[in-house]
């Protein structure tokens, strides 16, 4: 052994390297030591070297002699013959009969029985008895040479020669041998020679696992060796069950005798040492394979569940015994459940029904906290949600016949919701702050699971649901029980998307919202928990659509609402609850204004004051003041919310002045967001009926009258908070949702600015303004809102905003230096192409082509939102007809000029350039350019023949064929699946796939 390499020339060293390898160590050292054990392994020593370590007194030296020959295998199976290969075979059965024999632990056995399996996937053909071999072998105490195995009868005549140990390591190999081989592809040709051979070992398996579960009954069966080997027995037949579902069908068929040994290894699951492997086969078997087992095993299965063992381990769930054990149990009943579910539930009187659905029942009335110490009512809840679904689906069937079984489930849904309710139900309110992080988390998981159970089973039981809960929430909402009433508005609140009005749903809910017991519960003062005032706060909020029909009782709720606000563990939650309500019911809400605003300002001098929860009331007051009559009327109750934002627009200023910059933009930030709230507020719902006799004349109050010193306040507001922070993102952002608040309107208002106002504000940006795209994104709201048949002209507007873009777009050079503002200028300039053309064609020809070129770039450039952009705005550019002689003129002389380029890029981006995903796109200015331009042709055919096309891959013949498909469908839509196929052929065939 002295030539093993440079660096251990003896046997003690590498022994010393691999004793090493286990110690501590930094990583560098480790690394040497490997790559230098490596080399040994991989060296023309090697399997002398695996020989030499097995035989070592120390079990790591022996492991890692196994190793070896897995390593030498896997490195130089190609090269060896079939003598040789046999030779290795030999030596390791030989290793592995000794150490067998002399007691080796699982850790050197299991590596060397691997390396076996390794052997069998490099010759299979060599080997093809594999586990009789291994049998074989042990029970003669030498290696039978591999003639004789295929000889011997079965597994039988060798199997009482075997000692216990024998045949736990014949069971981990034939285990092992299943699991190594089901990774292979079986449809493979290259694997299915694996697949042939492994057939021929199916009934060695069985025979194996069959002879070593014979024991269970047997007087050795308690002794620690002998459940270890039934243990080792009922992986091994787990392993090739799961072996068989990966098979074929045809291949799977020929596997059915090891349907026989199924009951023999259920059965073993009443055993104490074997309930962990044998509850984990079962689980597994009934989750992932569930065909596997037959009706009579389902049978076995079920009376197993009804036995005294099953009600002793149901016993220990229901007090509390969450032990690993245990839960197992419940995962079994719960897998036994999922898998037979249909023919249960259609089948409810049979008396294994009724048994089983009343354990699963049981499983959610176990004692202790869902989740932080119940896990497997979170499994039951699973079960239970399937069930539902399942009897959903069969209603809502027309095929399906469900009169005889789908009440009885009903009357279990109904009943599981109850037990859902007890589960979630906290017995100590006040203690919920006292929860760990994970524990709260987990159940408010499990809070959510209950919600969509009760959704879904909706579906199957309608107002009975309503009816439920309001009953129990009087009886709480009576007695006081605080606990029971905030589980209870827990479920109505997940209820509330299901009320359908004017039906039986919203009679029940008004039973309740509308109820002197609950309207005079709605009062912090009364002494409830918080957690029930915020469950109330969320209740009332999801059901503002009832309150819209039912507005006589809406003040208390809202009061209440408001008073939450004062409470800063409830303000978040409040001020959701505000903003629904007062955005459903405005109309009825304008005599409260005042007192809401009061109300308001005792909440902002509050300490629960929080800017999202600032920005949602006021936005919600807002609402309410837009409802009111006259304009006289809202600029009043504006005024008394200006008031407030100017609040933080002073001390913002006062911060900046001082140069403490963080803090300015904290209070600028909320100032221009509650200025954006109050506007999205103030603008008129949607769905208001239109009025045909009322007078149509737009009013001038806030332009002309009274209300235009609000609309400059604003306007005030605004610019002193962004020059102050003129290099603040946020501030800039918020700025923009100010302005855009009006653009949707269409009769005047206090954020219906004048649109020089808003466009002075987009002409003072730059390309070091913050948030430019923002702002770009604002101007093509603008252009939008001023584009249709019945809006205002704003010509004049237009061409400045042109103007700067032009000037910006001289600025940035190229589209690469910032696409997202690239792509903005090319948005700006698309918005103004479908009313304001006149404005484009008014630039100097020198600045219009200068631009036109700068989209050009952008179509050609690699990135793809302002690629897509460009492709638009030419489609768009090529379809103008019919525009005033003198601007249709300048277009189309900008094409005539243009073109030529235009051809050439998009061809440039066909040849391949382009990602597949833009193709489509990018078809667009193609087919207008085909369908309009009779100069198409000419352009692009010298574009395919230029020296820029991208690809090799095309010749003259294939750019011609590409060109005449082309124009013969005259911009049709096949144009897309042609430029699809030359792209492919340009970019080579690896790159075509399924559209």
């Amino acid at each position: 052994m002295a030539g093993l390499v440079e660096t251990a020339s003896s046997m003690a060293e590498v022994e010393q390297l691999v004793h090493r390898l286990y110690l501590p160590g930094s990583p560098a050292e480790i690394a040497r030591i490997q790559e230098t054990l490596q080399a040994l392994q991989k060296s023309s020593d090697g399997w002398q070297l695996a020989d030499v370590l097995l035989g070592n007194n120390d079990e790591k030296v022996r492991f890692f002699g196994a190793l070896t020959f897995t390593v030498k295998l896997n490195a130089d199976w190609e090269t060896l013959d079939n003598g040789a290969a046999q030779t290795i075979l030999y030596r390791l059965l030989e290793h592995l009969i000794r150490l067998t024999s002399s007691c080796e632990g699982q850790l050197v056995t299991k590596k060397l029985l691997s390396t076996l399996v390794v052997f069998f996937l490099r010759f299979p053909s060599q080997w093809s008895h594999s586990i009789r071999h291994v049998a074989a072998c042990f029970s003669k105490g030498e290696v039978v040479p591999l003639d004789r195995p295929c000889q011997l009868s079965p597994l039988d005549t060798v199997r009482s020669q075997m000692s216990g140990d024998q045949v736990t390591a014949a069971l981990w190999f034939a285990a092992m041998l299943a699991e190594e081989v089901g990774k292979t592809d079986s449809g493979s040709i290259k694997h299915y020679k694996y697949h042939e051979i492994m057939m021929l070992n199916v009934e060695d398996a069985i025979g194996l696992t069959r002879h070593a579960l014979g024991h269970v009954h047997s007087e050795l069966a308690g002794e620690e060796r002998t459940a270890k080997m039934i243990n080792e027995a009922i992986k091994c037949f787990q392993s090739w069950v799961f072996y068989s579902q990966r098979m074929s069908t045809e291949s799977s068929a020929r596997m059915d005798s090891l349907a026989s040994v199924t009951q023999q290894a259920l059965c073993c699951i009443v055993v104490e040492a074997l309930y962990d492997t044998t509850v984990e086969l079962s689980i597994d078997i009934l989750t992932n394979y569930p065909s596997f087992l037959t009706a009579d095993d389902l049978a076995a299965l079920s009376c197993l569940l009804r036995s005294p063992w099953a009600q002793a381990w149901m016993a220990r769930l229901q007090q509390g015994d969450f032990s690993f054990e245990s839960l197992q149990f419940g995962r079994l009943l719960l897998a036994f459940g999922d898998a037979t579910l249909q023919d249960f539930a259609t089948h409810p009187d049979r008396e294994d029904s009724g048994h089983l659905m009343a354990m699963l029942h049981a499983l959610l009335t176990c004692e202790g906290l869902a989740v932080a110490e119940d896990e497997i009512c979170v499994l039951a809840l699973e079960f239970w949600s399937a069930l539902v679904e399942f009897a959903v689906c069969a209603l809502f069937d027309e095929a399906e016949d469900v009169t005889s079984w789908l009440d009885n489930t009903r009357g279990h849904i109904v009943q599981v919701i109850q037990e859902c309710w007890r589960k979630i139900r906290i017995s100590d309110l006040n203690e919920v702050a006292t929860w760990d992080a994970d524990f709260r988390a987990g159940f408010k998981d499990f809070r959510k699971d209950v919600a969509d159970l009760l959704q879904s089973s909706y579906a199957l039981l309608g107002s009975r649901i309503f009816q439920m809960f309001v009953d129990i929430s009087f009886v709480s909402l009576r007695n006081h029980v605080w606990e029971d009433l905030e589980a209870t508005m827990f479920c109505l609140d997940a209820l509330s998307d299901c009320m359908v009005e004017g039906q039986e749903e919203e009679r029940q809910i008004g039973r309740l919202l509308d109820s002197p017991e609950f309207l005079s519960s709605l009062d912090l003062n009364r002494g409830a928990p918080l957690k029930l005032s915020r469950a109330m706060v969320d209740t009332l909020g999801h059901y503002a659509v009832y309150f819209e029909g039912h507005t006589n009782h809406l003040a208390a709720p809202l009061r209440f609402l408001f008073q939450c606000l004062e409470v800063a563990t409830l303000a978040a939650e409040a001020s959701r609850s505000i903003s629904s309500l007062c955005g459903s019911c405005r109309q009825v809400l304008t005599s409260e204004v005042e007192a809401f605003i009061d109300q308001y300002e005792r909440f902002q001098n509050g300490e629960a004051v929080d800017a999202s929860t600032k920005n949602k009331v006021l936005g919600a007051i807002a609402c309410i003041i837009q409802a009111r009559d006259s304009d006289e009327d809202r600029a009043r109750y504006l005024a008394r919310l200006l008031a407030f934002v100017g609040r933080d627009v002073y001390t913002c200023l006062n911060y900046a002045a001082a140069q403490q910059l963080a803090e300015a933009e904290e209070a600028g930030v909320v100032a221009m967001q509650s200025l954006a709230s109050i506007g999205k507020g103030m603008q008129a719902p949607e769905d208001v009926p239109i009025d045909l006799d009322a007078d149509t004349t737009p009013s001038t109050f806030w332009q002309q009258g009274d209300g235009a010193r609000f609309q400059s306040q604003i306007v005030d507001l605004v610019n002193k908070v962004v020059e102050a922070l003129p290099q603040s993102g946020p501030i800039v952002e918020a700025a923009c949702s100010v302005f855009r608040s009006g653009f949707t309107e269409h009769s005047p208002g206090p954020f219906v600015f004048p649109t020089q106002v808003t466009t002075q504000f987009i002409l003072r940006s730059n390309l070091d303004t913050p948030r430019l795209s923002l702002i770009l994104a604002t101007a093509c709201a603008l252009i939008s809102s001023h584009s249709t048949d019945s809006s205002v002209r704003i010509d004049e507007e237009a061409l400045a905003l042109l103007l700067h873009v032009v000037k910006l777009i001289y600025e940035l050079k190229e589209p690469e230096n910032d696409p997202e503002i690239a792509q903005g200028f090319v948005d700006l300039i698309g918005r103004l192409l479908h009313r304001y053309i006149n404005e484009i064609t008014r630039l100097p020809k020198d600045v219009l082509q200068a631009t036109l070129i700068f989209v050009l770039k952008c179509l050609a450039g690699r990135d793809i939102l302002p690629k897509r952009s460009a492709a638009n705005l030419w489609a768009s550019l090529l379809a103008l007809h019919g525009q005033p002689e003198s601007a249709q003129s300048a277009i189309d002389i900008m094409i005539d000029q243009l073109g030529p380029l235009l051809a050439e890029t998009l061809v440039v981006n066909f040849g391949g350039n382009a990602s597949r995903s833009e193709l489509d796109t990018l078809a667009e200015p193609l087919k207008k350019m085909v369908f309009r331009h009779r100069q198409a042709r000419s352009w692009l055919e010298k574009a395919l023949f230029k020296d820029t096309f991208p690809s090799n891959k095309v010749d003259g013949d294939a750019k011609r064929e590409f060109l005449q498909k082309i124009m013969s469908l005259r911009g049709a839509k096949g144009t897309n699946q042609v430029v699809k196929e030359f792209w492919v052929v340009c970019r080579g065939s690896s790159f075509a796939y399924t559209s």
